[in-house]
């Protein structure tokens, strides 16, 4: 066994020919998830050489690659000797499936069932061989950072200004903590990792590491925070700590801080305040409508519905509508009505959008753009534009089913045949690890039955195969489930129903 990783080379291993070899003796290379994760999804690239049956040896070369250790039917790549000797050609290896704690590549001296046998030395060469060029290894991580400690002057001081620190003390399970995020009106604006060198990301990626456990189980100490590229005004901030894997936690916040680019607290020229507005809290702003009233009615709805709730597909656009008048019912024109908007999604933090104006009559009407997610949505009147405290207020919600694509490799297909299946998570944002997908089917008009639950890719992608094992003739229908999740903002969804006939 040898490597060359370091020079950007090579892992090897050999079942040497200067030896003899006894029964089901081999050698190889293992990788071990770390704790708390497991395997999801490997890549491997390798070639090699077994050696062919010889008589009156009865032993042949075998190179394999199995997960845990796993009896011969669940081996993922078996090449022996016995059917195809000789040269392995550089071959890659793909594999998704059920969490795996191991993968295993090895070089074995392999022989008949129940024969007697060794393989002997013989001078053109070992019984098998391998070399990997290339491995990478998609591991789960379930479990969030743990946050046990939160300090500094950012979380004790109402302005931020020039730079400020804080101390975040952090604990995680599987891949490690890996960086803390600032995100500020529901929008991440900076990330600084937590550690050196292998807690890095490879160049051009956002979580591909060369450790498998790559960042400390533990951080602490002192972060400070610019505020060089963050918005001048009042904001809503929020501070959280993520591992390698993606799962976040909330260290500080959401709350509501000044923000100053300027190291000595003055406002920058043309800053933006509350809403895009300029100002702050300190400074009201103009009166908000004619009449600017302290005391108002404000009536919303989904257009078309009485309910405060709507239910949509994804890719629908809602549209709502509403009138803000005095308690007296004069409409109050041109007033703005701040939007907040809050994800259903755990952990998500309100976010302004731009506000709506009324009109003469005091009404107003949004059209949701396609592809939104569950939500909130709260409506607000303020008698001053960046008044802090509303007159009147209101809120809908908004659930969106979950949009997915599901598309099929064949039509048709006979006992023993296998149907590729490929498809997409549509709806944003997937989480860091991905989304569940349940793959499902049935005879029509029966009952929906999961055959295999696969994680998707972070940018939505997904997919599986399934091998048909009984003969036709019957007729299937499939799709793609993605079901509501604490991490993910859209109620349970399903993709287009797929057709497949067995013949």
């Amino acid at each position: 066994m040898s490597e060359d990783c370091a020079a950007g080379g090579n892992i090897y291993a050999t079942n040497a020919a200067q030896f003899m070899q006894p029964a089901g003796a081999e050698v190889g290379w293992r990788f071990v998830a770390p704790a708390g994760t497991s395997i999801r999804r490997y890549s491997i690239s390798l070639a090699g050489y077994v050696r062919p049956v010889t008589d009156p040896d009865s032993h042949f070369g075998d190179v394999s690659v199995l997960r845990d250790e796993n009896s011969d039917p669940n081996y993922d790549l078996r090449i022996r000797g016995l059917d195809t000797p000789g040269l392995i050609s550089s071959r890659d290896l793909d594999w998704s499936g059920p969490a795996s704690p191991g993968v295993l590549v090895f070089a074995a001296c392999s022989g008949f069932s129940g024969s007697s046998w060794n393989c002997s030395v013989r001078p053109d060469g070992g019984a098998a061989t391998f070399r990997v060029s290339r491995g990478t290894f998609t591991l789960e991580d379930k479990e969030a950072p743990v946050v046990t400690g939160v300090s500094g002057d950012a979380a004790s001081d109402s302005l931020w200004a020039g730079s400020t620190g804080i101390s975040v003390g952090s604990t995680d399970a599987g891949g490690g903590v890996y960086r803390l995020g600032v995100e500020v009106d529901g929008q991440m604006r900076s990330w600084q990792n937590l550690a050196a060198a292998p807690c890095v990301a490879w160049p051009g990626t956002e979580r591909t590491f060369l450790s498998p456990k790559p960042c400390p189980s533990s951080v602490g100490g002192v972060q400070q925070i610019s505020t060089a590229d963050l918005p001048d005004g009042v904001h809503t901030v929020r501070i959280l700590v993520e591992d390698a894997a993606g799962n976040q936690t909330t260290a500080y916040g959401p709350v509501t801080k000044t923000l100053r680019r300027n190291k000595d607290g003055t406002p920058t020229p043309g800053g933006a305040g509350v809403g895009g507005v300029g100002g702050s809290a300190a400074d009201p702003g103009p009166l908000n409508g004619s009449p600017a009233a302290s005391e108002a009615r404000m009536r919303a709805r989904w257009t078309g519905r009485e309910s405060n709730t709507r239910n949509i597909r994804f890719n629908q656009r809602p549209k709502l509508d509403g009138q803000l008048t005095t308690p007296t019912g004069q409409p109050i024109k041109g007033a703005f009505v701040r939007v907040t908007i809050r994800r259903d999604a755990r952990n998500s933090p309100a976010f302004d959008r731009d506000s709506l104006k009324t009109d003469s009559r005091g009404r107003f009407r949004w059209t949701l753009p396609k592809g939104v997610s569950s939500r909130s949505i709260k409506l607000a009147y303020h008698q001053r534009v960046n008044d802090t405290k509303a007159v009147a207020s209101t809120s809908l919600r908004l659930r969106v089913t979950a949009g997915l694509k599901l598309a099929l490799s064949r039509r048709t297909v006979r006992r023993g045949q296998t149907v590729r299946l490929t498809g997409t998570v549509l709806g944003r944002p997937v989480p860091g690890g991905g989304k569940l997908v349940e793959l499902q089917a049935r005879n029509a008009g029966r009952r929906w039955i999961t055959f295999k639950t696969v994680r998707s890719r972070k940018n939505g992608t997904f997919k599986a195969s399934y091998r048909f094992r009984n003969a036709g003739p019957a007729r299937f229908q499939m799709r793609a489930r993605a079901r509501k999740s604490g991490d993910y903002p859209y109620a349970t969804g399903n993709s287009p129903v797929r057709r497949i006939a067995v013949r």
